[in-house]
C-alpha cells in the first residue's frame, strides 16, 4: 500500500480510473468465460425454452402469450386478463394459470406457475444447461471482486489523504461508482452454463423469424425465446400491455453486459492526495 501512497493525487485519479475501466472489462469477461462449461442437450419445450432464457418470470409471459393466442384468456379491466374457457391448457404451467378465478395481473399469474417454474429449473441444473446454486455464487464472487480490490485500494488513498488534509472529494465520488458497479456486478447475470449459452444462441438464430411475425401457435414460443416485445403490433398485444402494468417491463435473465462504464477526470483539488 505505500506504493500507492507515493502517488500524487492526480497521478493517482488517472490510475483508478485507469483501473476502474479494467475493471468493467474483466466484470464482462469473467462471467462470460469462467462459468461451468455444463452440457449441451436439445431444449425444445415451451417451458424449458422459458426457463433457460429467463428463469420463472419469462415462463409467466410465455405462458399468459400461449393460452391468449388460444383464446383460453381475454383482456379484462384496468388491462388485466382473465380465464375465457378452462380446456386447453399445455404442460402444468398452463393448467395452474387456467385454474385461476377472476380477473388477474400477471403477477398473480406469476405466482401460480412459480412451483413449476422451481421443477423446469432443477431438470435443466441436472442436464447441465443451468448452474445450481454454488456455482452461481461462485461466478458472482469472481465477477464482482475486480471491484472489491480496487474499493480497498482507493480507499485506503482516500483515509491516507484525508487524514493530511487534502481535498478526496474526486475519489469518494470514483469509490461511490466502484461500490454500485460492483453491485451490479454481484446482482445481475445469467444462471446458464457455458453450453446453456450456447443453446440459447442457437434457439435465437433459428427462430429469428418468430421475433419478426410469430404465427398465433407461435406466439408463446416466441415470447419464452424473445419477451413479450415480439407480441407488439399483433392481436396479442394485451399481454404486452398487462405485463407493462403489472410491473414495468419484461424481465428475466440479465445478459452478461450490464453496460458497465465509469471514470471521472481530475479537476482542481484533486482526490486523494496523501503524501
Amino acid at each position: 500500500m505505500e506504493f500507492f501512497s507515493s502517488y500524487s493525487g492526480s497521478d493517482f485519479l488517472v490510475f483508478y480510473v485507469v483501473m476502474l475501466l479494467t475493471c468493467v472489462a474483466a466484470g464482462l469477461w469473467i462471467p462470460a468465460n469462467l462459468r461451468p462449461q455444463g452440457k449441451r442437450g436439445e431444449v425444445d419445450d415451451l417451458e424449458e425454452v422459458a426457463v433457460l432464457t429467463g428463469g420463472a418470470d419469462r415462463l409467466n409471459v410465455a405462458v399468459l402469450s400461449s393460452l391468449f393466442a388460444k383464446g383460453a384468456l381475454e383482456s379484462g379491466d384496468k388491462k388485466r386478463l382473465r380465464v375465457k374457457r378452462s380446456e386447453g391448457a399445455d404442460g402444468d404451467a398452463e393448467r395452474a394459470v387456467l385454474a385461476k378465478v377472476g380477473d388477474f395481473t400477471t403477477s398473480e399469474a406469476h405466482k401460480s406457475i412459480a412451483a413449476q417454474a422451481e421443477r423446469v429449473e432443477a431438470r435443466l441444473i441436472r442436464r447441465g444447461l443451468l448452474m445450481d446454486s454454488s456455482e452461481r455464487l461462485r461466478l458472482r464472487f469472481l465477477s464482482a471482486l475486480p471491484y472489491a480490490l480496487l474499493f480497498l485500494i482507493g480507499l485506503y488513498r482516500q483515509q491516507a489523504g484525508a487524514a493530511l488534509g487534502e481535498p478526496t472529494g474526486f475519489l469518494v465520488v470514483l469509490l461511490i461508482v466502484t461500490f454500485v458497479f460492483g453491485l451490479i456486478r454481484f446482482f445481475t447475470g445469467n444462471k446458464r452454463t457455458i453450453a446453456g449459452q450456447e443453446v440459447v444462441k442457437t434457439m435465437e438464430e433459428n427462430g429469428s423469424r418468430l421475433k419478426r411475425a410469430p404465427q398465433a401457435n407461435e406466439a408463446g414460443f416466441a415470447v419464452a425465446l424473445f419477451g413479450t416485445t415480439v407480441l407488439v403490433g399483433t392481436p396479442w398485444e394485451p399481454v404486452h400491455a398487462a405485463r407493462q402494468a403489472g410491473s414495468g417491463g419484461d424481465a428475466g435473465y440479465s445478459g452478461d453486459s450490464d453496460g458497465d462504464g465509469g471514470g471521472s477526470g481530475c479537476g482542481g483539488g484533486c482526490g486523494g492526495c496523501g503524501g
